[in-house]
């Protein structure tokens, strides 16, 4: 299996950046300094899609929903399409079409055709002159932070779950799993799906798939050609496989060929909490959890609609045309990403998830450069980058304000020297199969996908074993519990002079993390809590504006 590098550029380019606009209008992220990175190259500027076809219109005033909407003689269909339908008509865009709602106030407007981002960025700001809608953002794809590497379908060796004194950057787990396994805990993996794997399957909830229906015009007349499923959402959210061809491609459909499927939900779920002591393959971090597969991402990624939808509906918010989940999540992983700043939009439901006292985990990001992708800097999302087995910043591996922790994501280091050990990947759940799902294997990849599961996995261990505190007050305690980064490190040299903090605050250790929530006594005030990442006080306004006047582009040096 070969999957395809994510967020890279054929053309690397040297771009220098004045701080203010860094700051203001997102700045240019600038590549770390180290060895080329293994399959990967680093992008330099936001990418933005090539065409647009959805839109995401926020509104001021919500629809009515259930009960009400049924005593008003409506439908939260039929609303939701009554306002699309009357901002479009106000804009002067008669082939704009009401398709679908991610939240009562945040709805998905699709165009007949496809338009230049230009044209859309104009279309955005007529429909934003209605006093009714509150913002407007582009309805993009999002990727799966997965770097590629060559497929193995045997080996345990599970070294991201070592004491550190075996392997330094090993979780230190062993310890915590005799204070607590997770058990009573949802992870909601924000994903793929997942495939029936032995030794996941007895950890998995009943889930749902979010990912929606394509405008079949589009796409050669296949309307589920991104579900690859051969239906739009329901609750099957079984992971079909995400292969694509050169085809595709060429017909406009992707970006990029994905010859074999990644199986990357599972192998993300696996590493969160795939089943322990039972004799079979390996253990997920939080092996006594459970799982609550929500589909976000098929083919050629997913769409921010149908992501935000899925974040609200597992963390049991309500969601237009759906039942409430069952079992909303404590943690929300998210190991996916898009380049540029948070939005407004996003932002939103962002805030509404952490509103219900929920965690949501995010990878950095793979372009190997010093800013991380959205929702990773979203206000309050728990961001992480990823090292190596020595404990070195991956050569892959994003950096930057936000970062909250590094975790084990496997790879190449950026600086020190790789010692004798293998595999330097991340081992986890996943499939045989090419294309579509076969037989049961386990899967060797990196990536910061592979890293931000890890951390969910040990919030999940305090929050089973310390269910009387607030997520925020358990983050805190995995942020001030890292152990400090190797001497001689990426992390520890900072040899680019970036501001303090840029890797996070050192190393996941569960070990630690357990012993301080564990002798943690709230004052009679109140348990202390910990401010989401990144928010913006008079220091890190100016850390800000320190790493935006760094970001000149620099090519990594081979050591």
């Amino acid at each position: 299996m070969t999957p395809t590098p994510l967020h890279s550029s054929p053309h690397l380019r040297s771009l220098l950046v004045a701080a203010l606009l860094g700051v203001c209008l997102g700045a240019v992220a600038a590549p770390k300094t180290g060895k080329v990175p293994s399959g990967a190259v680093a992008v330099t500027s936001v990418a933005e899609p090539a065409s647009v076809q959805r839109l995401l219109i926020r509104y001021r005033t919500g629809i009515k929903m259930g009960a009400a909407a049924a005593a008003a003689g409506d439908t939260e269909h039929a609303q939701a399409a009554v306002q699309v339908t009357r901002s479009a008509s106000l804009a002067g865009e008669r082939k704009m079409h009401y398709l679908k709602s991610v939240s009562p106030s945040l709805h998905v407007a699709t165009l007949e055709q496809p338009v230049s981002v230009a044209e859309a960025r104009a279309m955005m700001q007529r429909l934003q002159a209605d006093p009714a809608v509150l913002d407007v953002m582009i309805d993009q794809r999002a990727k799966p932070h997965l770097v590629p590497n060559d497929p193995y379908f045997t080996g345990r060796d599970q070294w991201h779950l070592q004491p550190s004194s075996v392997i330094p950057g090993g979780l230190n787990v062993n310890t915590a799993w005799d204070r607590s396994t997770g058990s009573g805990v949802v992870i909601a993996i924000l994903d793929g799906g997942y495939v029936t794997h032995a030794d996941l399957l007895p950890n998995v909830l009943p889930g749902y798939d979010f990912v929606s229906a394509d405008d079949p015009a589009s796409y050669g007349g296949n309307a589920y050609w991104t579900a690859n499923d051969g239906n739009a959402r329901d609750s099957i959210a079984l992971d079909p496989g995400d292969w694509v061809t050169q085809a595709d491609v060429d017909d406009g459909f992707c970006d990029q060929v994905t010859p074999e499927s990644t199986w990357h939900g599972s192998h993300v779920a696996g590493l969160a909490g795939a089943v322990g002591n039972n004799n079979q393959s390996g253990l997920g971090v939080a092996f006594g959890a459970k799982i609550l597969p929500v589909r976000v991402l098929g083919r050629c990624g997913g769409y921010v609609s149908d992501i935000l939808t899925g974040a609200r509906w597992a963390a049991g918010l309500a969601v237009p045309n759906l039942s409430l989940n069952p079992f909303p999540a404590r943690i929300l992983n998210m190991s996916l990403g898009l380049p540029g700043t948070c939005t407004s939009t996003i932002q939103s439901v962002i805030d509404e998830v952490r509103s219900r006292d929920v965690s949501i985990v995010a990878s950095a990001g793979n372009d190997g450069n010093t800013l991380i992708s959205v929702p990773a800097n979203c206000l309050g999302v728990f961001a992480v980058t990823a090292h190596t087995r020595e404990g070195d910043n991956a050569d892959y591996a994003n950096v930057g304000l936000g970062v909250r922790i590094s975790a084990a994501g496997g790879g190449l280091n950026t600086i020190l020297l790789e010692q004798p050990g293998t595999p330097r990947d991340i081992v986890s759940t996943g499939n045989a199969g090419l294309t579509v799902a076969t037989s049961d294997a386990d899967l060797l990849l990196s990536g910061t996908s592979m890293a931000a599961p890890q951390v969910a996995g040990v919030l999940a261990l305090l929050a089973a074993a310390r269910p009387d505190l607030p997520m925020s007050t358990l983050e805190s305690f995995v942020v001030s519990s890292a152990r400090a980064f190797p001497a001689g490190g990426y992390c520890a040299t900072n040899p680019q002079g970036l501001p303090s903090g840029f890797c996070g605050s050192g190393l996941l250790d569960a070990d630690a993390a357990m012993a301080v929530a564990l002798g943690y006594a709230p004052s009679s005030g109140g348990g202390c809590t910990a401010a989401p990442n990144s928010q913006v006080d008079l220091g890190l306004l100016l850390l800000a504006l320190a790493a935006a006047g760094l970001m000149v582009w620099r090519r990594r040096q081979v050591r």
